[in-house]
């Protein structure tokens, strides 16, 4: 199986999917999405547009409706890591990373 790679993210209206990522729904068992990233070589890491975005961005997302989470930048500390998808949900925006796992003797 090839490795999921990173690749150039151009966002609209600062959403934006991995064109290699499979689509998944609120249906799709989460065991299947963590055999996936497993079968790529990493794991996923979660980061919540309303922990992590300053609070002006918040605000307008939350409080005015103004969906546009373009100036929301999230990054991901995790070495080698990369988007897979900036995408709205129940609870708000979230990014959705890969990190590959750390290999032995690099």
């Amino acid at each position: 199986m090839n490795q999921i790679q990173a690749v150039t993210v151009e966002r609209d209206e600062g959403y934006w999917t991995h064109q290699d990522l499979p689509e998944w729904d609120e249906g799709t068992p989460r065991a299947e999405c963590i055999a996936w990233a497993a079968a790529n070589g990493g794991d996923f890491v979660v980061i919540w547009f309303e922990a992590d975005a300053p609070e002006n961005l918040i605000e307008r997302y939350f409080d005015d409706g103004d969906i546009d989470i373009s100036d929301w930048n999230p990054v991901c500390d995790k070495a080698g890591s990369f988007l897979l998808s900036i995408h709205d949900t129940e609870d708000g925006p979230v990014a959705l990373f890969f990190a590959p796992n750390e290999q032995e003797g690099k």
